[in-house]
């Protein structure tokens, strides 16, 4: 591999572009950048977790293809399976996905109608949180938005069908962020950018409990935010700064334009303002691929 060789995110065709629809095209550039930003946070843990995106209009999702780092996922290399685990379209690498990841997250995309995408991660302040923590307290400004959090227990590895039940029943509306016990955090949105900066409030409030030392001793009262300050908080925020209810948008975009600014080709669907601010004629990044 040449010194300094660079992967653009965004290599669909022409042929891709004829193949899949206009929807499907601009979730796989989402999806694959959001799978090179949670590389860049250090969220990833050699080729584990998954990170999820369903295909608007339909019951199929796009799941990372399984023995590919992070860091060099594209649009087009991105797995489209069903709910049943058929794999409907193999993208473009040599790899298959994962079945863990597709136990996991078809269990919660056919359960959880609200939730198109989805992030699984392993990060050791997680998984410290996970093992030892009964319940998240309120301890920081980050907390306020991941609540309502929710709580699997840990059975092993899930390969088992019937714990996609288990999955279901135990990560309800209206929580999107969940607690897999012994194994690690989860997140969901309506978006990949609200399941993204979920995953960035829900990650940063297990490192606080880390650094400040309550995964093995009580949070002190006086530290554990009210109930009335985590609702008018979460009021005042969403009024201030998504107000049109884009949640994440901002947050994504400004790490997506990093990647941009490298060459990295996204692909991402700026925002016409962030477009019109760059000088870019066109929304979408032209395709890297030919």
């Amino acid at each position: 591999m040449a010194r300094g060789w660079k992967v653009s995110i965004n290599d669909l065709t022409k042929a891709c572009r004829a193949k899949w629809s206009e929807s499907e095209c601009t979730a796989r550039c989402r999806l694959a950048t959001a799978y090179h930003l949670v590389s860049r946070l250090k969220w990833d843990e050699l080729i584990y977790g998954h990170l999820t995106l369903r295909v608007p209009g339909t019951d199929h999702f796009l799941i990372n293809p399984f023995g590919m780092p992070y860091s060099l996922i594209t649009a087009r290399s991105l797995v489209k399976v069903d709910l049943d685990g058929t794999v409907v379209d193999p993208g473009c690498s040599k790899f298959s996905f994962q079945r863990t990841g597709y136990v996991i997250h078809s269990a919660i995309h056919e359960a959880r109608k609200d939730l198109n995408a989805l992030i699984h991660i392993h990060t050791s302040e997680g998984m410290a949180v996970a093992s030892s923590v009964e319940r998240l307290q309120p301890v920081c400004q980050h907390s306020v938005f991941i609540e309502p959090v929710s709580y699997h227990p840990y059975r092993g590895i899930v390969v088992d069908q019937t714990e996609r039940v288990e999955l279901a029943r135990n990560f309800p509306a209206p929580s999107k962020c969940l607690v897999m016990r012994n194994h690690g955090l989860l997140t969901g949105g309506g978006t990949i950018e609200e399941a993204f900066l979920l995953m960035f409030y829900l990650h940063a409030v297990c490192k606080v409990y880390v650094d400040a030392g309550y995964t093995h001793r009580p949070v002190p009262e006086q530290f554990v935010v009210s109930p009335d300050i985590i609702e008018k908080s979460v009021r005042d925020t969403l009024a201030n700064n998504f107000a049109d209810g884009s949640f994440g948008l901002k947050d994504f975009q400004a790490m997506a334009l990093e990647l941009d600014r490298e060459g990295m080709c996204t692909g991402y669907p700026y925002s016409e303002e962030v477009s019109k601010l760059l000088g870019w004629h066109d929304l979408e990044n032209e395709p890297c691929g030919s």
